[in-house]
């Protein structure tokens, strides 16, 4: 029997099924993003849905183009401030395409509803308006419930995107808002921010990198210009960071965008978490600094 696709309903299904499956995953991730790039990963991915009108692919053709628009849609989502990130995030929501596949697949098979087709790894419903609300509000419940039941907060109460400025250079960090990080410096009183060396070394200047990575037996030089020294307290210990004052800074919140200039740049040549992000940020900056107009636009 000869099944009819109406574009517009191709589209529209595939852009919804898109937006939640980067939904969950930035709830799974802790990752704040603005619903605008979302939306724009998931017209990608409604875009790529066009390929089920092409005559039926081989497994293995099918599947490199599913991984490739994966990236795609991840990429425009998220952004890739770092390798680790960009893994985590691209197979998470590949993980999440396939489990959704494999619901759709077992209720293709167990009951067969009419208007359903699965072709080159794209799903089509013939679906009304109505059921299409419907399943909106099914699906955020869903997603909500879930974060919930697993004992994580809001993405955008967890993680933001910082750039940092410097030295005609900047760097997009993928950073936790910290509510233990009360570090200042301590003749300014400026808030610092905490990153890894390995993801702002192009901004670091010369003082800090020589007092960071100084030679065994060597002697650190603790008055250098342009660097300051921030003491910490942690539960392995206590120790002093070298820091510098950036240009300026730019955090970026799912709800906003804040510009901060009295601040320091801590560095750590230890990794600081395991979760994808590289930087711990003290949450009086988002307080302090000044909001951006322009919410949407991204770093």
């Amino acid at each position: 029997m000869k099944q009819i696709i109406y574009v517009d309903v191709l589209v529209v299904v595939n852009l919804f099924v898109n937006y939640f499956l980067l939904l969950t995953v930035a709830g799974f991730f802790h990752i704040s993003a603005s619903r605008l790039r979302m939306v724009l990963g998931a017209a990608i991915g409604a875009i790529g849905s066009l390929v089920i009108l092409l005559p039926s692919l081989p497994p293995p053709v099918s599947f490199l183009i599913k991984l490739v628009l994966s990236v795609f849609i991840v990429v425009t989502a998220f952004g890739a401030p770092s390798l680790l990130f960009f893994l985590r995030t691209v197979g998470g929501f590949y993980l999440t395409s396939f489990g959704f596949a494999g619901a759709m697949l077992a209720l293709w098979y167990l009951a067969a509803p009419s208007g359903m087709i699965i072709k080159n790894s794209v799903l089509y419903f013939d679906i009304s308006p109505l059921m299409l609300l419907a399943l909106t509000v099914v699906c955020y419940a869903g997603v909500t419930l879930l974060n919930r039941l697993t004992g994580q907060r809001q993405p955008a109460a967890l993680f933001c995107f910082v750039t940092v400025c410097a030295q005609g250079k900047s760097v997009r960090l993928t950073t936790k808002i910290d509510t233990g990080n009360s570090l200042k410096e301590p003749f300014s009183g400026y808030p610092v921010i905490v990153a890894e060396y390995r993801c702002v070394q192009e901004l670091v200047p010369p003082a800090v990198r020589s007092y960071l990575f100084v030679a065994a037996g060597e002697k650190r030089e603790e008055v250098q210009p342009g660097l300051r020294l921030v003491p910490f307290r942690a539960v392995g210990g206590e120790g002093i960071l070298p820091a510098f004052r950036p240009d300026c800074i730019e955090i970026q919140t799912a709800k906003e965008r804040i510009a901060v200039q009295e601040v320091y740049l801590a560095v750590s040549a230890q990794k600081l978490g395991t979760t994808g992000f590289s930087a711990l940020l003290n949450p009086e900056l988002i307080t302090q600094g000044k909001r951006i107009a322009g919410k949407e636009k991204s770093l």
